[in-house]
């Protein structure tokens, strides 16, 4: 019985530190209105949930890729919110919301 309970505990903390961090399923991150107001609204609704700012996502990529930032946007694909930050050679999407590196993509 004790290893049982071991083997899930173990099983539990291993799965758990690989999986990103999401925006509560409750906020809605999609927009379907494409009048200008509501875009910038949206957009600015998508920074006020981020915790990394856009200064540290560019930091961060540019410690990883040893080069300027030369692109950067906020933007999300289902629950996950994330930066895409682009150099001349490498592209990093970093988490919007604890800063951990989701993808690192070299450019040719």
């Amino acid at each position: 019985m004790k290893t049982l309970v071991a083997i899930l505990l173990f099983s539990v903390m291993g799965t758990s530190n690989n999986d990103p961090i999401l925006v509560e399923s409750s906020t809605p991150l999609k927009n379907y209105n494409h009048r200008p107001s509501v875009k910038l609204h949206h957009k600015l609704k998508l920074q006020r949930l981020a915790d990394i700012t856009r200064l540290e996502a560019k930091k961060i990529s540019e410690k990883i890729c040893n080069e300027s930032v030369v692109h950067q946007k906020l933007t999300h694909k289902g629950q996950l919110l994330f930066y895409i930050n682009t150099t001349k050679h490498c592209a990093v999407k970093i988490n919007a919301l604890d800063g951990s590196i989701i993808l690192k993509e070299n450019l040719k």
